[in-house]
């Protein structure tokens, strides 16, 4: 399930690095809960809407969307409780709006997804570190399935695992975005996916999100539409 939730206007500027802002608001709203000790089988989207830049802070002068895709349904109308419920304070925004999207009529084939934030991938080194990997490194298509995959059997859902993701190599735009999440720096992507597999699969993606770190901001994906074979 996605969750779509409408803000008023900002009346109070942002800093850039507020995706981990809302990851605070996702469990304000959800209450106790164990999902920081398990694999994201949900995505928190960034805010979409109008910006104005002034003195180096964001604002939404005409309030915003944020869309949040959670594969339990359990967990999401928890979520949903909380948010029609507890007090809500972001930047003097308020909530005008909550609606259920309804998923895209996929159909089995291939499918393009642009990214709706930046999308995180990275590599285990021997010395333990990890090394971002972009859009453009070989190995990302392969570390894009696996991270999928991956979650598909945290979430017992076969389907998942039949899916065959890659970054869309035919994008004229391509580039990486340094996203910092309390004082940690990510290089991530933003350039779209193109996926292929099952109906469920493919709305499975559409809510969990591509890469890692989808329950901090990274990886939300937004649906396009289906391609042709030869795409």
């Amino acid at each position: 399930m996605k969750i779509r939730v409408y803000f008023s206007a900002s009346k109070e500027p942002f800093t850039f690095n507020y995706p981990h802002q809302l990851c605070g608001v996702f469990h304000h709203w959800l209450g106790h809960n164990d999902l920081h000790n398990k694999i994201s089988l949900y995505s928190l989207g960034w805010l979409k809407g109008r910006t104005k830049v002034t003195d180096q802070a964001l604002n939404f002068p005409d309030g915003a969307v944020w869309d949040i895709g959670i594969h339990s349904s359990s967990v999401s109308e928890e979520m949903i409780r909380g948010l029609l419920l507890k007090d809500f304070l972001f930047h003097g925004m308020q909530i005008r709006k909550v609606e259920r999207l309804k998923p895209p009529l996929f159909k089995e084939g291939k499918h393009r997804f642009l990214a709706g934030s930046p999308i995180l991938l990275r590599k285990l080194e021997d010395d333990g570190s990890r090394k971002h990997i972009i859009y453009n490194d070989p190995k990302s298509d392969g570390i894009l399935n696996r991270v999928i995959h991956k979650k598909a059997e945290e979430a017992g859902f076969t389907p998942g695992k039949e899916l065959d993701l890659r970054f869309d190599s035919t994008y004229r735009n391509p580039k990486t975005k340094l996203v910092d999440i309390k004082g940690i720096k990510n290089r991530a992507s933003v350039c779209p996916v193109i996926a292929e597999g099952p109906v469920e699969a493919l709305e499975f993606l559409w809510t969990v999100g591509a890469g890692e770190l989808t329950g901090v901001g990274f990886g939300s994906l937004d649906h396009t539409g289906q391609l042709g074979n030869g795409a």
